[in-house]
């Protein structure tokens, strides 16, 4: 995969989780919080990729993608919290720092492919892949598990 499709790609996906965290804002999430996890379902088909023969990975290149995956999950994880209101159904509070950290994610994504010139394009497209794939699993996850613990004790009170 070229940069300019990894970029394109990426594109769509930062304009889904943006749409996605708007509409969360604005409308309850579903008692399950199942939409909560489903990015992680979509972003899973990029994963795909490592089919492709002509890939060059190293066990070491994945591992430094993931752990930078997880480590841009944290402000993310930080800033995403979760209310009760109207009528006892759980939203997500609307936060602006994290719609400038989502921005900041994509930017230094697209920095890392305008800058890394020593790697296969088709390779550094799929370590960014990778890379998003790790923050966002853990992300979905840890918000997954602060939207049941915020609905449990709006439950029990």
């Amino acid at each position: 995969m070229s940069p300019i499709n990894s970029m394109f790609i990426s594109m769509i996906i930062f304009f889904f989780i943006f749409r996605g965290l708007q509409r969360g804002m604005k409308s309850p999430i579903a008692k399950s919080g199942l939409p909560l996890v489903l990015p992680i379902l979509y972003i899973s088909t990029s994963m795909l990729q490592l089919l492709d023969p002509s890939l060059h990975i190293q066990s070491e290149q994945l591992l430094i993608a993931a752990l930078a995956g997880m480590v841009l999950s944290i402000p993310l994880i930080l800033t995403t919290n979760f209310e009760v209101r109207e009528a006892g159904n759980t939203f997500i509070k609307c936060n602006k720092i994290m719609f400038l950290l989502l921005i900041t994610i994509f930017a230094l994504r697209f920095i890392a492919i305008a800058t890394v010139k020593g790697m296969d394009p088709g390779t550094l497209s799929f370590l960014l892949n990778f890379m998003t794939f790790s923050y966002i699993v853990c992300w979905r996850v840890a918000c997954f598990v602060k939207f049941h613990n915020v609905r449990s004790k709006s439950m029990a009170a």
